[in-house]
């Protein structure tokens, strides 16, 4: 297996609306609901990736050389808040659509994803960095690169 990395280009949309789709489905398998219209689904997230891609939103993905296929993403929404005391310059980040297509799994890949997308924040100089998990695997990967869990986080649900 050779695998190419880099960051995600208008080229690669399709392949990322793909993987949010699977990650959907997989979620959705996981609380033993269905997605409600996939088609919709589809054409909102490439909506957004068309408008946002490499301005608010970034994605990494990793490519299998052997059958030119993205087998892995990683992407984070950057932004820009009301700065405070925490955080000074008010950006945030918020680490989303991490996905291993099943074959690829256990090989590393979303380390090197992971490193990616927080060298961008670095880049970014974005100090405050979300995300959500409820799949132990991936809460592992996670706590690996420093991640804590915070219960402060209040959500409402329209």
């Amino acid at each position: 297996m050779n695998l190419v990395y880099r960051k995600a280009n208008i080229n690669d949309i399709d392949d990322l609306v793909d993987f949010k789709i699977k990650q959907n489905i997989f979620t959705c398998n996981r609380e033993g609901i269905t997605l409600k219209n996939e088609d919709l689904a589809r054409k909102n997230i490439k909506n957004i990736l068309m408008k946002e891609l490499n301005k608010t939103i970034y994605f990494y993905i990793a490519i299998d050389e052997s059958n030119n296929r993205t087998v892995a993403c990683n992407g984070v929404v950057v932004h820009q808040m009301i700065p405070s005391a925490l955080f000074l310059n008010g950006k945030k980040a918020y680490i989303t659509s991490v996905y291993t297509d099943e074959d690829y799994r256990r090989n590393g890949i979303q380390n090197k994803l992971m490193n990616m997308v927080l060298d961008l924040l670095k880049e970014l100089d974005c100090r405050k960095i979300e995300l959500d998990a409820v799949n132990p695997n991936a809460i592992k990967l996670y706590e690996k690169f420093g991640f804590k869990r915070d219960d402060e986080k209040f959500i409402l649900k329209n």
